[in-house]
């Protein structure tokens, strides 16, 4: 039996919704069991064409464009999402992007839309494929009839608009989880001992993955899932910006509690989608898929900073809007900053009050001293004079008069150098103030 990747069918990390992945454990066994299975044999409706000519999409079951005529390029995502193609199973995400990107030169192909049946599935590859559609360069339009769960919500919310059937089974899931088998009881039935040792200053290898076989799992969630969950919440916000937050902790919903919530953008059906894609083509001819609803960006470093986000906002035709919590954090932001300004402010007039009394009392001592000055000079520049005054002062010798220097035209008075000195002193501690 040749399986491809089989590590990925038992163990690692999914954003999968419980139920379906429980849905797929008789596949599993008959797998292990030596036979095959059959998810796409010819996959012949993997992908499809629609052209602008085509009446309704449920009357077209090949592709229906001519080689000059525009289209629509439907991806079917309707099986559990994987990184690599499975030999006995579904195609994967790497497949689906390389197929997606062949298009993407194609001035006849004017878009895809993702036609999304899927419980999720792995979480390798999965934030790959999301960043990949989110920076298309023609619009993309996710749609669902079924499922668009998990790893499936991960990648379609990462499109310029979703669509979802009024009467779709669930959306959402949005959460990471981690379903493994514990293969030791099925390898000791074959007659095979696993034996596992680690060297000695190898303490901290798959410490958390151990103490999770061991029934301990505080370590594997907070280490392991956590932070792939903290990553799936900031791209889905980073896509959906207007998407509540009441439904980041993996709930499900139906077409119109998805809309009410910011999980899709409009309830209708794969035609709409396909009308979707070439609405958004005519509008720009280079859109930009890094976006939701056609939206650009909108750069607020100090509002992102205030958040903790680090891509810009979206805008749309309606705006930015921000959420409840995120409001409440960018009140208690500018509120701080605004106490800090006026505590600032406080402090800028006590420094101001100082300084103008520093100039005043500097210009008492110069007028005392008779020391020529204009009222345009700097306080540091009056205070120079007066420094210099008291130096010239210091540097004549005896108290009181001194000597009669030049014939006696000049006659210094030690009061007055007194009166200068301390002057000087005042200035200097209202400056230090």
């Amino acid at each position: 039996m040749s399986i491809n990747n089989l590590h990925s069918l038992l163990s690692g990390k999914w954003f999968i919704e419980k139920a379906y992945a429980s849905s797929l454990m008789p596949s599993l066994i008959t797998i292990l069991n030596g036979n095959t299975l059959d998810f796409n044999k010819k996959e012949s409706k993997e992908h499809l064409k629609i052209s602008a000519s085509s009446v309704n999409v449920s009357n077209s079951n090949q592709n229906s464009n001519s080689s000059n005529e525009s289209y629509v390029l439907i991806v079917s995502l309707k099986n559990p999402i994987y990184k690599y193609n499975q030999s006995c199973g579904p195609r994967g995400t790497k497949s689906k992007q390389s197929l997606i990107a062949s298009y993407q030169s194609d001035p006849n192909c004017k878009g895809i839309v993702l036609d999304i049946d899927s419980g999720g599935g792995q979480v390798s590859g999965t934030p790959e494929f999301h960043d990949f559609i989110k920076n298309f360069s023609k619009p993309v339009v996710a749609y669902t009839d079924g499922l668009m769960c998990s790893a499936a919500y991960y990648i379609g919310c990462a499109a310029d608009h979703i669509i979802a059937n009024k009467r779709v089974d669930a959306i959402g899931s949005i959460g990471t989880m981690v379903s493994f088998l514990d293969m030791t009881g099925y390898y000791e039935k074959k007659g095979a001992k696993l034996i596992s040792e680690y060297a000695t200053k190898s303490t901290d290898k798959n410490k958390d993955y151990e103490e999770l076989l061991k029934g301990n799992p505080e370590g594997y969630i907070k280490n392991q899932l956590d932070p792939i969950t903290d990553e799936f919440h900031k791209d889905v916000k980073g896509s959906r910006p207007n998407i509540k937050d009441s439904v980041l902790t993996g709930g499900v919903y139906k077409a119109q509690q998805s809309l009410d919530n910011g999980l899709i953008d409009e309830i209708g059906t794969l035609q709409t989608a396909i009308d979707k894609v070439f609405a958004l083509a005519s509008t720009s001819s280079n859109t930009n898929n890094n976006s939701n609803n056609m939206s650009k960006e909108i750069k607020a470093p100090s509002i992102q900073n205030a958040l903790g986000y680090e891509t810009p906002f979206q805008s749309t035709d309606e705006g930015v809007f921000l959420q409840e919590a995120e409001v409440v954090t960018v009140e208690a932001a500018l509120t701080t900053a605004n106490t800090n300004v006026t505590n600032i402010t406080a402090e800028r007039d006590t420094a101001n009050t100082n300084v103008a009394a520093a100039n005043t009392t500097i210009d008492a001592a110069l007028t005392g001293a008779e020391i020529k000055f204009t009222p345009e000079m700097s306080v540091s520049e009056k205070v120079t004079l007066l420094e210099n005054q008291r130096k010239e002062f210091a540097g004549k010798s005896g108290g009181g008069k001194t000597g009669v220097p030049n014939g006696g035209d000049d006659v210094i008075d030690g009061a007055a150098e007194q009166k200068v000195y301390a002057h000087n002193e005042e200035a200097n501690k209202l400056l230090n103030n």
